[in-house]
Parts: C-alpha cells; structure tokens; sequence
C-alpha cells in the first residue's frame, strides 16, 4: 500500500519539477531569436549554427556554454542547487538531441550544492512543434537528475543514500563491464524509475509503454539485447513497491 506521506512527498516533487521545466522551456523558446539574429546569438552567446558552419561539443564546458543558470531552493522538500540550461540550434540536424548530468559529491554528506545540466541541441526547422517533445523530456531529465542529488551530498533525504558507483560506472564507459549494467546500477535504477514516471504522468500514457519505449530505442541502437530489456525490467519490477509506484512494468 502506498501510504499518504509517500503521495504528498512525490506531489512536491510533482510540484517543482513541473515549475522549473516551464522556466526552461521559456527559455528554449526565447532562444529561437538566435535563428534570426544575424550573429546567431542569445544571451551573448552563438547558438545557432548553419549547414557550413563548425558545430561545438555541447558536452564540452570550454566550447559551449549554458545560457541559463539559477540557483534553486525549495524549501518544501527542501533541495537547494545550481541549475543550468544549454541550448544549441544546428541547420539540417533533423533529429532533437537531449540530456543531462547531476554534478554531485558522493560522500554521504556535502560541502557544495550540487549542479544539475540540461542540454538540448534542435533543428530550428522543427520549430515550433518540437516545444511539446521538449516539455515532456525535460520533466524526464529534471525528476532523474533530482533524484540524483538526493542520493548523497548536501541534499542527501533519508533512506535515499547510495554509496559511489564510480569504479563500476569507469568499467561499463571503457567497455570492460557491457551496457546492461549501467541500467542495474541502484543509483540509476531510482532515477530513471522516477524519471519515466514524471514523464508517463505528465504526457498521460501509461507508464509500461513509456519504459518499454525508453528501452526499445538502446534496444534499437544495439547497446542492450532484447534479453537484457528483460532482465532490466524484471530488475526494476523489484524496485517499484520501495519507491511506492503503484504500476504494472
């Protein structure tokens, strides 16, 4: 049974995520001016770039830099950190690329707020259409990273700690551990749970379709195996009383 301080917890959390994707999705729309600026720019910044012009690494703090920062601090739950926002609009992209990164102390206990990074690289041809698909992955990426930060570290939240991942997570980038297990490590299971679950909520599908087709796509690029979807989601089944997600995967 979920109990009632589970549901009011995850409602503030409901709350803020819903709060700050509409703050950064402001922010998207306002950076289409770049398309029309003759210098590509937003905020000082160039963000738009042609079929014949160099693309920088979005990835890369030293190429490309955010166009939006602020410091979050909510008190409700409470969660105080820095959130920043990258956008690039690339000419002839035809595809949205998207993701995000929690900057944060693994110790059980933090010194520094964490930081949370959302990236959007988009073809302005897409425009305005593509605002709905943003919507929806930035409460995805927003839950997940939040979630994150409440892992250990200044926002460390009761019951929520999860010792470093850190030489399991260098084994899976250098190939020495395969794919499978990035999506088994505790720490993302919860995030990414979370996650697809702000997602199936906010856009109204069930939330079974929303990580059946969140998995299909590795699936598709052959990062995981059809046998390794199923292992993840036998994994995740598990997962779903302790975070009090009431739903069939």
């Amino acid at each position: 049974m979920v109990s009632l301080k589970s549901l009011i917890i995850e409602g503030r959390y409901d709350s803020l995520v819903t709060a700050l994707s509409r703050q950064l999705l402001s922010v998207v729309k306002d950076s289409y001016s770049a398309v029309t600026d003759p210098d590509g720019k937003f905020s000082g910044q160039k963000i738009y770039f042609t079929s014949d012009e160099p693309v920088p690494n979005i990835d890369d703090d030293a190429q490309f830099k955010h166009v939006y920062f602020q410091e979050v601090e909510n008190e409700q739950i409470p969660l105080d950190f820095y959130l920043e926002l990258k956008v690039m609009w690339v000419q002839g992209l035809n595809v949205l690329k998207y993701g995000g990164d929690a900057y944060n102390e693994t110790k059980r206990t933090g010194e520094t707020p964490p930081l949370i990074e959302v990236r959007f690289t988009i073809d302005p041809a897409d425009y305005p259409t593509i605002l709905s698909e943003i919507a929806t992955h930035l409460r995805d990426i927003l839950r997940h990273e939040i979630e994150h930060i409440t892992q250990s570290g200044w926002n460390l939240k009761s019951g929520k700690y999860i010792a470093s991942d850190q030489a399991l997570r260098k084994k899976i980038e250098t190939g020495e551990k395969p794919p499978v297990h990035y999506f088994l490590l505790p720490k993302e299971i919860t995030a990414m749970i979370h996650g697809l679950y702000t997602k199936a909520k906010k856009s109204k599908q069930p939330f079974k379709r929303i990580v059946n087709d969140y998995l299909d796509i590795w699936v598709a690029n052959d990062a995981i195996t059809d046998k390794d979807k199923e292992t993840i989601l036998t994994t995740w089944r598990t997962y779903l009383p302790k975070l009090s997600i009431r739903q069939e995967l």
